[in-house]
């Protein structure tokens, strides 16, 4: 991989997101920036008034989720369409009628376009949003796994582990979830579990392929099928601390200052070096884009 351009964001580049040619990034300390992938800056910075947590596309633009505890809607223009402020603060999850589910502090809730509550509920501190089979459910770092109902948030179940659970997907036999203490877990659209599995401790599970990507706190990417078998693993220096597994590879960002690039049996096909942690990627029509904690976000040419 080789670096195209990059913009100076001046603090920790936590999230990245792509939609054709367009950016929008974030760094810590509220810096919100839009522009265009491979310039030298970009066309519009946005100062908030706590830092932007996570980033999620909308038809007029981005929605944002701000860690004192709102979600904002801006153009892609950099223009501020709508805030909410009391819902939001982590992350944001889009589902496939452009409704986003936020949780903060314990409390999940889904907005509609408008930014406007559809529903919200309190529960466990959520660390993670999961949609799928008409549900959301959210992994927390107090041991336990909820399940609500998308159109209600009626709690359906809820499965609890003894140790915190930090990953979860969405695959065809319900959900899989990843713990600290080192499980890789299936759960039914029910709440039971099917089958478990040991690992590393778990901080991020994606469905990939028709099975499962772990990133461990050892510093490995591990792929599992989906009965559990483990098919390969990549060994990075440090955490993972992201995964995109869109496009012919897949992109791994890790605190050992190294953005990965392998092929779909694990094989590494490029490597780059930040000049500290790689904090986030984002893949889209054929363009890479990584932050880092050196401050920069980097524009990637390499392979697909």
């Amino acid at each position: 991989m080789t670096v195209h351009d990059s913009w100076r964001l001046d603090g920790w580049v936590t999230t990245v997101r792509l939609r054709g040619e367009r950016v929008a990034a974030a760094a810590v300390g509220g810096r919100f920036a839009l522009g265009a992938w491979g310039s030298a800056e970009p066309d519009r910075l946005i100062e908030f008034d706590s830092s932007v947590t996570d980033i999620a596309a909308h038809p007029d633009g981005w929605v944002l989720s701000l860690e004192a505890g709102s979600v904002v809607l801006v153009s892609e223009e950099g223009r501020l369409l709508e805030r909410r402020d009391g819902v939001g603060g982590w992350r944001l999850a889009e589902d496939a009628h452009g409704h986003l589910a936020v949780s903060r502090n314990g409390s999940v809730a889904l907005i509609d376009r408008q930014l406007r509550p559809v529903w919200a509920r309190s529960g466990p501190s959520a660390w993670e949003i999961c949609l799928g089979h008409d549900r959301v459910t959210t992994p927390s770092t107090e041991g336990t796994v909820s399940c609500r109902a998308h159109a209600s948030g009626e709690l359906l179940w809820q499965h609890t582990e003894r140790f915190p659970v930090y990953g979860c997907a969405a695959i065809d036999e319900g959900f899989a979830v990843g713990t600290a203490e080192g499980a890789l877990l299936v759960l039914d659209v029910a709440g039971a579990p099917v089958r478990r599995t040991g690992t590393h401790a778990v901080r991020m599970v994606v469905a990939d392929d028709g099975g499962l990507l772990a990133a461990c706190v050892d510093g490995t990417l591990r792929s599992y099928d989906a009965r559990l078998t483990e098919r390969w693993r990549f060994t990075t220096g440090s955490w993972v601390k992201a995964v995109d597994t869109r496009g012919d590879s897949i992109a791994v960002a890790s605190a050992d200052h190294h953005l990965y690039l392998l092929d779909r049996d694990g094989r590494e096909l490029s490597r780059f070096r930040a000049g500290h942690t790689v904090l986030s990627a984002a893949r889209g029509d054929g363009l890479l884009a990584a932050g880092s904690a050196d401050g920069l976000l980097y524009f990637l040419t390499g392979p697909s």
